[in-house]
């Protein structure tokens, strides 16, 4: 199914992803059109699914969480689905994807220090083999799809 967007969808777009808390009548002057219709135009984004939910982007480092590791889980043969579990249960793991290949999820898991990394793998242990990474930077956060990134350009 192709999704078709004006100009005024797209710049609506990247103002929102840019701060989702901006008013209707700033957006409005903004993209020269009426709060009303930002209104509407917002609902209609959220009702396609194309908006999935306003949120707040939070420092962990704020928080001291000065550690950010990428943990790539290879599950033991049949503990699939305990450990698709108990990485869901697992506060510390902050987003997980399940991926193709011979791992079968790669988590990015927060921790204070370094000294929490060992008693964050060891309960795993006994359901897969890990690969740690620890992150030193990220030079591409998160960013919008390609679509929104080229209308900003």
């Amino acid at each position: 199914m192709k999704t078709l967007f004006d100009e005024i969808d797209y710049a609506l777009l990247n103002a929102l992803a840019q701060d989702a808390r901006v008013s209707w009548s700033d957006l409005a002057t903004t993209l020269n059109v009426s709060p009303p219709t930002i209104r509407e135009r917002v609902r209609r984004l959220q009702d396609r699914g194309v908006i999935d939910c306003f949120t707040v982007q939070i420092s962990p480092a704020a928080l001291g969480y000065t550690l950010e590791a990428l943990v790539r889980f290879r599950p033991l043969p049949g503990k699939r689905h305990i450990l698709e579990q108990k990485i869901q249960q697992s506060d510390q793991i902050v987003q997980c994807d399940k991926v193709t290949g011979e791992d079968g999820f790669i988590a990015r898991v927060l921790l204070k220090s370094i000294t929490e990394l060992d008693p964050f793998l060891e309960p795993f242990g006994r359901i897969a083999t890990t690969h740690t990474s620890i992150v030193k930077s990220s030079p591409v956060p998160l960013r919008l799809p390609p679509l929104l990134q080229e209308t900003k350009r």
